[in-house]
């Protein structure tokens, strides 16, 4: 006897409140990753040099392996974990994992992972071929269902998938997880990677897709939120949507939902490239958002201004 395939639990109301993150996001003070880096390259899976002059090193390569530490405080080391049965389970291309852990720190628990080192760059002018299989890529994510992990309805997970918006634009943020709480409401919820682009955590060989990279630290989310953010990326370099929705599957695309969350990831890269990204990309995300959703401008202008 069959048994009916359970629908996707739907996305609850988001911690619009959470202004001064219920979820910390500073860096690990340095000793600790210093303490933790020098754990790991003790490992015998890790190849490479034990000893690393960059005392700010938060990955060693070695020759066919690399070390990672945790270097954010909301990283969790389940996450990272998560991340070897996607590629044992799902079949999504990321690096494989060889050996990892925990080092005890004054301040709790850090993690290290070794991992297979995986040769290539990211897409700097995205192409149909590599826009299809980063698409793609994220529908095997997106089948693998509801893997646990920090859920964007979760207290503090808003905050912490916003990012810098809450501290850049301080006067924005309520007005902006207002909205992502409306577009997210009701939206059925799968396994995330949630920070994922051809230009962003993705490593290619010419067209070739060779490994998707560090996942968000929200695992759990609308799965048009990754195809948006990906176009946000992706946009200002010459992205066309049709290439990523054609490799994911257009039956797969649910329209509206990509359609009232694109602008809104549009506007969330937008504060980051401005703070630190290229001037050039700043000004095609503007430019797209004045086009086609002109009235979330004014939200990120400083405080007195238009």
């Amino acid at each position: 006897m069959s048994t009916a395939r359970s629908s996707p639990p739907a996305c609850g109301r988001l911690d619009v409140g959470d202004r001064r993150g219920r979820i910390p996001t500073g860096r690990v003070p340095q000793v600790e990753i210093a303490q933790t880096r020098a754990t790991a390259l003790r490992s015998t899976a890790f190849d490479g040099a034990a000893d690393v002059h960059d005392l700010e090193a938060t990955v060693v390569y070695g020759r066919r392996t690399v070390v990672k530490v945790q270097h954010r405080l909301h990283e969790r080391f389940e996450t990272a974990l998560r991340m070897e049965s996607m590629r044992e389970q799902a079949g999504v291309r990321v690096p494989a994992l060889l050996d990892a852990g925990t080092v005890e720190t004054v301040s709790g628990p850090r993690w290290w992972l070794v991992l297979e080192r995986i040769s290539g760059l990211p897409g700097e002018r995205p192409t149909p071929a590599q826009q299809r299989q980063v698409g793609e890529q994220l529908r095997r994510w997106h089948e693998a269902g509801d893997q646990g992990g920090l859920r964007l309805d979760d207290p503090g997970a808003l905050g912490v998938m916003l990012g810098s918006a809450r501290f850049l634009v301080p006067h924005a943020y309520p007005a902006i997880s207002r909205l992502l709480d409306q577009a997210c409401a009701g939206q059925p919820m799968t396994a995330i990677h949630g920070d994922a682009a051809v230009g962003h955590n993705a490593l290619f060989e010419g067209d070739e897709l060779r490994a998707i990279l560090d996942p968000g630290a929200v695992e759990t989310g609308p799965p048009m939120l990754d195809l948006a953010w990906c176009l946000a990326v992706d946009l200002p370099r010459g992205a066309d949507p049709r290439w990523l929705l054609e490799g994911y599957g257009i039956a797969a695309v649910d329209q509206d939902a990509l359609d009232a969350l694109l602008p809104l990831m549009v506007l969330r890269r937008l504060i980051d490239v401005r703070d630190e990204g290229p001037a050039e990309d700043a000004r095609r995300l503007a430019g797209w958002l004045s086009v086609n959703t002109p009235g979330l401008l004014p939200l990120i202008a400083p405080p007195g201004t238009g």
